[in-house]
């Protein structure tokens, strides 16, 4: 299991040690496609973390509506909040591949992050960069126009994901349409208009679920606020 650890973005920075310890704690699990990962209002007995596959963190409102709040891909992690701070999940998550996740019971965390100071800072460290993008979400649904939101859905996929390329950001994958639709809080066919309407004002290069962000810091400037 130590070894399963090692290419996770959350343990890069710790000892081997460190790492050795954690991994006496971790459980490897297997979730089929579609399979609840977590559910929300349910109390948090586990720290996550997507080895293989993607999943999907959701809410329902009050019309049974699904409201995407983020994808969760390689390496990221889920359930810290409802440990920490020893309430319910305040969200679902839902496999939409067949997924390999290597959990550590809720007990077993509170006691790794006492005492392994560096673990603590590396959680809050991508914790923090969470909050940033879950603010920029909620200030984009509050107030802007839905090509803007858009715009900076493919932004946040390129800082994540995208790997430059003279003055370029390529994103190997972006969401499907239906699912830039949900974290938008727009409709499927807004966004094949819009993205219709960027290749054409040449600011992206699509083929097939591969974008090519073209002069990437004029693509940032007009859509990161």
């Amino acid at each position: 299991m130590y070894h399963a650890l090692e290419d996770i973005p959350l343990f890069e920075k710790l000892k081997a040690a460190d790492l050795e310890l954690i991994a006496q704690h971790v459980v490897f699990k297997k979730y089929k496609r579609n399979e609840m990962l977590m559910r929300e209002g349910e109390p948090g007995q586990q720290f996550c973390i997507l080895k293989k596959g993607k999943a999907k963190v959701f809410r329902t409102n009050e019309r049974s509506q699904e409201i995407i709040l983020a994808f969760l891909h390689d390496g990221d992690f889920f359930g810290e909040l409802s440990i920490l701070d020893e309430c319910e999940c305040c969200a679902n998550v839902c496999a939409q591949q067949n997924c390999e996740v290597l959990c550590i019971k809720s007990s077993h965390f509170k006691r790794l992050i006492k005492s392994i100071p560096s673990l603590s800072y590396q959680l809050l460290t991508h914790m923090s960069v969470r909050l940033k993008a879950s603010n920029q979400c909620v200030k984009n649904l509050n107030g802007s126009p839905s090509t803007r939101r858009i715009g900076n859905i493919l932004l946040q996929y390129a800082e994540e994901y995208g790997y430059r390329c003279k003055g370029s950001v390529v994103i190997k994958k972006i969401p499907f349409q239906h699912e830039i639709a949900g974290l938008a809080g727009t409709s499927r066919e807004t966004v094949s208009r819009t993205i219709a309407r960027l290749q054409n004002d040449k600011y992206i290069i699509k083929n097939g679920r591969q974008v090519k962000i073209c002069e990437y810091q004029r693509f940032y400037e007009d859509f990161s606020s």
